[in-house]
């Protein structure tokens, strides 16, 4: 799995790209800018292949985003990735949109109403 990282606004853009299983969710669940405090959007547009590793890493990313009073939303859920979250509920727990701008506007809206 690969992470690219930007940043925009004060906003975590990050984009996931290959498989997000057993053997890269550390990988990811250990990363920077995930465990950081600035609000975060994960674009999972590259993501091929979600098992239910890689969905604990993404709810612990969230959990401890909201530990720290910040947000994580996801984008770019492909037809395989959303299955896997509506057959665990996990759409429950997060915001998710279609593109990762509109997710950062968002966000952007989010922090300036505080």
């Amino acid at each position: 799995m690969t992470i690219t990282e930007t940043t925009h606004s004060n906003i975590h853009l990050v984009a996931l790209k290959g498989a997000l299983d057993a053997s890269t969710a550390a990988t990811l669940a250990k990363n920077s800018v995930l465990s950081g405090n600035l609000p975060t959007v994960i674009d999972l547009s590259g993501i091929d292949f979600l098992d239910s590793s890689g969905l604990g890493a993404l709810v612990g990313i969230a959990r401890k985003k909201r530990a720290a009073n910040s947000d994580t939303l996801l984008a770019c859920l492909n037809t395989n990735v959303r299955k896997v979250f509506e057959i665990t509920h996990a759409y429950r727990l997060f915001d998710i949109y279609d593109d990762p701008y509109t997710a950062a506007e968002e966000l952007s809206k989010k922090i300036s109403a505080l």
